[in-house]
């Protein structure tokens, strides 16, 4: 066996394989080349501006793009704000008037308000319509049922007023005036703008007439009158197109209460079977159709009539009701309570020939016992079950 001695020289070398040949390109040759084609890197500011003045110079350019934006913001805000009030005053308008220039009728679907209210509802659709009807019925159900409960002469009158005879026809278009509640009062002014426009033709629109007797009947007169006007003047009228008849036998006439369309009239109103009467005072009194004849107002109608004859509406309701050409607002100031079947007597009568209630408001010092009540006149088969 072998020796191995320190002395003997050995060399352990691992063996190395000879390198393959390759084609290499030196790196200082291939950054010169990637320079030629793009640099590597480029400076994101010159040294200009990278100093002070150019970062407030952009400092101050980025406020004012900041403030430029939120005026663009806020202005498109307000613009858009501006678009849907006017759209929904134009749609307003466009509602409430009647003029062939202004509306659009595009269907047959507005037929059942029309039909049913004789042209005084055209713009809502059989759908909303025949809701109110349903309404209507509704509360004329359950006031059949307490009139079904036999009714004593000794009813207290608060309670009785506080569920009998609500109002049962909803009237979105409700204006007040006054203390007065009028549904969609700027129906009669368009009705009445069109039919000064209707050049003679027929059945187009109706006279403005209103007749106000009682109460507060002069500052009322006055008030409807300004609406009248404010109203006509968005259709480019000058003057008010309603005329406006006040009846008030106890009225001192004096020239500042005098005013274009207001006439006044030194007599009241009492029942037919009364015939004409004289006052102990000296007041005057007559029938309401007596009154339109001698106007001139017997062939029209009346667009509204407000009456507060303390107590004589239980007597004069038949009147109102037998004329021929019937009242199509009515506002009544009822009076106490004479008899629960003599108040159901006068609401189903007019009730019956196609009133309904827009509104029952309670007269803040009648101690539950005086009511506002607002009459619309629809036809009578309004009602009608088989519809």
């Amino acid at each position: 066996m072998p020796v191995t001695h320190a002395s003997d020289d050995y060399s352990f070398e691992p063996a190395i394989p000879s390198p393959i040949s390759v084609s290499v390109t030196p790196y200082s040759k291939r950054i010169n080349q990637s320079l030629e084609a793009a640099p590597l890197y480029v400076s994101r500011y010159t040294a200009e501006e990278s100093s002070d003045a150019a970062y407030q110079l952009d400092l101050q350019n980025r406020h004012f793009q900041l403030r430029k934006k939120r005026v663009i913001m806020v202005s498109i805000g307000i613009l858009s704000l501006c678009m849907v009030a006017m759209m929904v005053r134009i749609n307003n308008f466009l509602s409430g008037l009647n003029l062939s220039r202004f509306t659009i009728r595009t269907s047959s679907s507005h037929d059942m308000a029309s039909r049913d209210s004789d042209g005084f509802f055209d713009n809502v659709s059989d759908e909303d319509w025949e809701q109110r009807v349903q309404r209507t019925k509704s509360i004329l159900g359950e006031q059949d049922a307490l009139n079904a409960v036999a009714s004593s002469s000794d009813v207290e009158p608060a309670p009785f007023w506080s569920k009998n005879w609500q109002a049962n026809f909803p009237c979105y278009q409700e204006v007040q005036i006054g203390n007065k509640f009028i549904c969609d009062p700027f129906r009669i002014v368009s009705q009445a703008v069109e039919y000064l426009n209707s050049d003679g033709t027929t059945n187009v629109g109706r006279d403005c007439i209103v007749y106000v007797s009682g109460g507060d009947d002069l500052a009322f007169a006055n008030q409807f009158l300004d609406y009248t006007l404010a109203r006509g003047m968005e259709v480019g009228l000058t003057t008010p197109v309603c005329n406006v008849h006040i009846f008030n036998p106890n009225m001192q006439l004096e020239p500042q209460q005098e005013r274009e369309n207001l006439i006044i009239h030194k007599w009241g109103f009492r029942p037919k079977s009364a015939g004409n009467s004289t006052s102990a005072t000296g007041a005057t009194f007559k029938p309401i159709e007596e009154t339109m004849q001698e106007l001139g107002h017997k062939d029209k109608t009346i667009s509204l009539m407000a009456l507060d004859c303390e107590g004589c509406e239980w007597d004069i309701y038949p009147d109102l009701l037998s004329l021929s050409y019937p009242i199509h607002q009515l506002i009544i100031q009822t009076h106490g309570l004479p008899n629960p079947n003599q108040v159901h007597s006068m609401f189903n009568a007019m009730r019956m020939d196609g009133y309904v209630i827009t509104h029952k408001q309670q007269e803040p010092a009648g101690n539950g016992e005086v009511f506002d009540y607002s009459f619309l006149k629809l036809s009578k088969s309004y009602l009608d079950q088989g519809r």
